[in-house]
């Protein structure tokens, strides 16, 4: 291997030789190579952190924003009134189909257990 690196810009210079032995690749599931955090961590922890900021008159700002929604929802504001019916009511729960076939019997077996007194 050669000891000496060419760049147009420059003019050839030396390469301490250990330089290359101390390189060593990140082993597999190496966290400290993970980088950057995502943004879109980033970007929800920042409005969490908006929300939970109490203000100036002992409230979070995110008990502020519930209440201007409800008194907007109850003015009659219908898309106020969906954003609070969408997280205050449960859903209905959806319909599972199990893969059952209709032109086939369901059969139910009842085991007793001889233990029973």
């Amino acid at each position: 291997m050669s000891t000496e690196i060419t760049n147009k810009s420059r003019a050839k210079r030396a390469v301490n030789p250990n330089s290359l032995k101390n390189l060593k690749p990140f082993t597999k599931g190496n966290h400290a190579s993970a980088g950057r955090p995502k943004k879109q961590d980033c970007l929800i922890g920042c409005i969490k952190e908006e929300l939970e900021r109490i203000t100036a008159n002992g409230r979070t700002n995110e008990q502020l924003i519930a209440d201007a929604l409800t008194r907007k929802a109850i003015s009659g504001d219908l898309k106020a009134i969906e954003i609070l019916m969408s997280y205050t009511t449960p859903k209905p729960a959806q319909a599972v189909d199990l893969g059952s076939n209709a032109d086939k019997p369901l059969i139910i077996r009842i085991i007793e257990d001889g233990n029973n007194s």
